[in-house]
């Protein structure tokens, strides 16, 4: 039989090789992140030339794999960044209502990170699926929602080109050309304050019509 000692002693090393063996699970795990983030940049890569070159199944099939990767990384800028590519696939597809979430989705780890313009960029595509979509009163709230993000955070050139879609939508789609002209108007008065020539004169012109 053994003694006391002897089971502690064998007590002890099972408890270690335990302890060895889930510090090695941590420590790869570890060592996992970084070429998991290496992969999924590289991978985000090859999805954006196929996207270009109109190869969008293949592109599709690289950016999922790239955003599993950033997933399994915590990589936030992975993740958002596939989403937007992915749900710019599907606005290209028509199918307007999935691009919309998966903007959303991307648009929320975008307000997380702090990276402003991406976030201007998502609730600009989020209203554009609406106009795609043929839905312009909701292509106009979209915008609203856009354009109380550009005031929030100081985007004067993006109330202006904000104000000036707005316009446009108002008087080419809605038939409301007294919300048209004050969309135009409100843009004008900033587009001069910024001393923005290519917009003064854009909007000047349609204020002539």
């Amino acid at each position: 039989m053994k003694s006391v000692n002897e089971k502690k002693r064998v007590e002890f090393l099972v408890g270690g090789t335990i302890l060895f063996f889930l510090a090695l699970l941590y420590l790869s795990g570890c060592s996992l992140r970084p070429y998991r983030m290496k992969r999924a940049e590289v991978l985000y890569s090859k999805g954006q030339v196929l996207e270009t070159k109109g190869h969008l199944d293949e592109a599709l099939a690289k950016f999922n794999e790239s955003m599993a990767l950033a997933e399994k990384a915590g990589f936030q800028p992975g993740v958002a960044n596939n989403l937007n590519e992915i749900a710019i696939i599907e606005t290209t597809r028509g199918h307007y209502s999935r691009a919309r979430e998966l903007f959303r989705r991307a648009l929320g780890i975008y307000e997380k990170m702090g990276w402003k313009p991406e976030v201007s960029k998502s609730l600009n595509n989020i209203a554009l699926t609406y106009l795609k979509e043929l839905d312009f009163n909701r292509a106009v709230e979209a915008y609203g929602e856009l354009l109380a993000w550009d005031r929030k955070t100081g985007n004067r050139l993006g109330i202006v080109i904000t104000l000036n879609n707005m316009g446009f939508i108002y008087g080419h789609y809605l038939g409301d050309m007294q919300k048209a002209r004050l969309s135009y108007e409100r843009a004008l008065r900033i587009a001069r304050q910024l001393d923005n020539q290519k917009y003064i004169k854009i909007l000047q012109q349609k204020l002539k019509k």
